[in-house]
């Protein structure tokens, strides 16, 4: 997934596309604020990155364009990142909308985490 997908999926979850699919002028600010801080959430969600990708490094994962692919587990691209990308968007503008997106980014985390860490393993019997 690229940067400028991410992008306008958290617009998408913001509800600021049009009804004719394009998304509105008023949100190049939000444009210009993109890059930076999806680069956050990728520092964010970095332990969580390792975790899926079975990874010790702690190499430290950003884009330089909104072109770029996000360099991460595609899971994390898709189920997590959009709602923080969302969260810090509007958290100038709807505080409230703001709170909800941040609650949801941090769930969703949370669900990726405890997910990844179940292992499938034969049982023994012991008796």
């Amino acid at each position: 997934m690229t940067g400028e997908k991410l992008f306008e999926i958290a617009l998408d979850l913001l509800d600021l596309r049009k009804t004719n699919g394009e998304l509105p002028d008023n949100c190049m600010d939000m444009r210009t604020k993109a890059l930076n801080i999806i680069n956050i959430c990728l520092a964010e969600c970095a332990p969580l990155n390792n975790l899926l990708q079975n990874r010790t490094d702690n190499e430290f994962l950003d884009i330089t364009g909104l072109n770029e692919n996000v360099p991460c587990d595609e899971r994390l691209a898709v189920s997590v990142l959009p709602f923080g990308v969302a969260a810090y968007l509007c958290c100038d503008e709807d505080p409230v909308l703001s709170q909800l997106m941040e609650s949801r980014y941090r769930n969703a985390y949370r669900n990726m985490q405890r997910a990844s860490k179940a292992k499938i393993h034969p049982v023994t019997e012991v008796y």
